[in-house]
């Protein structure tokens, strides 16, 4: 009997904390906080509303809280000030570490509490989802103990059309994972608990480690600064080092040269590309087209080395070019080209700002003009090295001999692309 009343009160009384519980909170920043709050009748029947907070500094652009443990496949909502005093919360579906689009298919609504302070230092949005158990991209249960969320942000100003739930966002400076354990965010009653719920309504919340019902996974600074070295070292090496080390063979007519440009060119790729594999780990993994075509890429650049080895061979013993040599030059070429297209698609899956297309377009454009006029030259030069040479009356024995101990074609095309 006493065991009996035991139980009975050990039950009521868990029964009581869990009817009292405030929301849930995690801070990723201490200006950057959000909430998250399930009924009872929606963590027992496994579906209904749930509700969010999101309070964060106006210094940032926007924020963001995802369902999900990455961008690809998440149930994203990001925040921002709509220029009229209040704030505009878009439901939008991650695709991958690109802008997540819009999504219409999920219900939101924005609640009571909502908008930016009176002083113009804080946005507060409280909105409600009623059919967030299951979306798109995946599906979450309501009572789950282990529940994945992504957060992130944008230092900036507010989008110009903020307004517009479709609204253009720049990419996040900054990320996290974490996990809540949503039976611990029970609320009691089906209704907005960040205007009624004593010290919820804050967001200032508890909450950034394990045992207090949220865990942290994972921060993305380091991620975000893993693609932008990623994006540096790929740049420069298909829009700039792989067409100089090309063009210059015209221009000085020494193998050496060119070798050597194209050998720190060729390890500088290989290093852009284990960075981009670590950093796309955590956000678009393999499914994106500028991963795919990358991998595809470099493996094609690897035969490289062996086309010109071969070349060089070939023309050392005939003083000439033969067809590995044009396979050698074409090749790179066209795997050079598509490098460079790569390239332009990964701004696009980063969402980068205009200012860096039209910085890469124009370098990109450059090269490309000084790559033709070097060519031009080089065969200018052999021509006119011909003619020369034909005027001369020198035997074809001597400058054979010639060309054999500098190793170097008259026209300086030596080993080039």
């Amino acid at each position: 009997m006493w065991k009996l009343a035991t139980t009975a009160l050990s039950a009521a009384a868990s029964f009581s904390t869990l009817v009292t519980a405030d929301p849930l909170s995690n801070c990723i920043e201490n200006d950057v906080c959000f909430q998250v709050g399930v009924p009872t009748a929606s963590a027992s029947s496994g579906q209904g509303n749930i509700y969010y907070q999101m309070r964060a500094s106006t210094r940032y652009s926007w924020v963001a809280i995802g369902q999900g443990d990455q961008m690809a496949g998440a149930n994203i909502f990001v925040m921002y000030a709509n220029g009229r005093g209040n704030v505009t919360v878009s439901a939008r579906a991650g695709r991958g570490h690109i802008m997540p689009q819009a999504d219409s298919s999920v219900q939101i609504q924005l609640l009571a509490g909502s908008g930016v302070s009176s002083d113009g230092k804080t946005m507060v949005a409280n909105f409600v989802c009623s059919n967030c158990q299951r979306w798109g991209g995946g599906q979450m249960s309501l009572s789950s103990t282990t529940a994945d969320y992504i957060g992130a942000y944008l230092v900036g100003q507010a989008p110009s059309n903020g307004a517009s739930t479709s609204a253009s966002i720049g990419q996040h400076d900054s990320h996290a994972a974490w996990q809540f354990d949503l039976t611990r965010a029970t609320i009691a009653n089906n209704a907005n608990p960040y205007v009624t719920s004593s010290g919820s309504g804050s967001g200032s919340g508890s909450g950034s480690g394990s045992g207090n019902g949220v865990t942290q996974i994972s921060s993305g600074t380091s991620t975000t600064r893993l693609i932008m070295i990623h994006g540096i070292i790929m740049t420069v090496v298909m829009v700039v080092l792989y067409p100089l080390g090309s063009l210059l063979m015209p221009l000085v007519g020494s193998w050496i040269v060119h070798g050597g440009v194209q050998v720190v060119a060729f390890l500088l790729m290989w290093a852009g590309f284990g960075i981009g594999y670590v950093a796309s780990r955590s956000t678009v993994g393999f499914g994106a087209t500028h991963t795919i075509f990358g991998t595809v890429i470099v493996a094609l650049f690897g035969i490289q080395p062996f086309l010109g080895f071969a070349h060089h061979a070939y023309y050392k013993k005939h003083l000439q070019r033969g067809v590995i040599s044009h396979a050698h030059i074409w090749y790179g070429r066209a795997i050079m080209v598509l490098g460079v297209v790569n390239g332009g698609l990964g701004l696009q899956l980063a969402g980068s700002d205009d200012a860096f297309v039209i910085a890469y377009s124009v370098v990109a454009a450059v090269m490309f003009v000084a790559y033709v006029a070097a060519k031009g030259f080089g065969v200018l030069r052999k021509r006119r090295r011909a003619g020369l040479s034909s005027g001369s009356g020198a035997s074809g024995e001597q400058i054979r001999s010639k060309e054999q101990t500098s190793h170097v074609s008259p026209a300086g095309s030596y080993g080039g692309r």
